[in-house]
């Protein structure tokens, strides 16, 4: 779990992962309530990588994480929480997360829509794929941005805005 508060990122999303990994049922809801808690001011020990943990242990254990989608996709719109790592993980949730309230499809519009950060919106691009929201037009325009980007896909990967949203178009939308 401490690998989630580490400044470098790419040891934020394999903390991640191992801990998607390691929990399981009781233990998995108890990791994703506290990490819940760790996002609020109340812990005193905010968590910057928790969006992306709290993702990857529901996306492990789905049946424990069917009473947190809904928490999960509404920190989207919790100015506190670190966007980019909530739109990343509403992606690697998207099967378990697609009936959730907010509607995930609709939130990442809205990302797509008024979001000024380049790495957000390739995240949000590339969530737009797998939750099968319909946002080709959004996603046509960010085509012709060449702002650079650095993304989480097993490793960082640097690249641009222009070019995920290109392959997004291209490949599954």
């Amino acid at each position: 779990m401490q690998f989630l508060y580490d400044a470098d990122e790419f040891y934020r999303f394999r903390g991640a992962e191992a801990l998607g990994h390691l929990c399981r049922g009781n233990v998995a809801r108890n990791f994703i309530l506290r990490l819940f808690w760790h996002l609020s001011d109340e812990s005193g020990a905010y968590c910057v990588g928790a969006p992306i943990g709290i993702a990857e242990i529901g996306r492990t254990n789905p049946d424990v994480f069917e009473g947190f989608k809904n928490k999960y996709v509404s920190l989207i719109d919790d100015w506190e929480v670190e966007r980019k790592y909530v739109v990343y993980g509403i992606g690697r949730l998207a099967e378990v997360v697609r009936d959730a309230y907010p509607d995930p499809a609709e939130k990442i519009r809205e990302v797509l829509e008024s979001e000024k950060n380049a790495t957000t919106l390739a995240y949000a691009v590339r969530t737009v794929v797998k939750i099968e929201c319909e946002c080709k037009e959004l996603i046509e325009e960010l085509t012709r941005r060449d702002n650079p980007v650095e993304i989480y896909s097993g490793k960082i990967v640097r690249t641009t805005l222009g070019k995920v949203a290109r392959a997004a178009l291209k490949n599954k939308i």
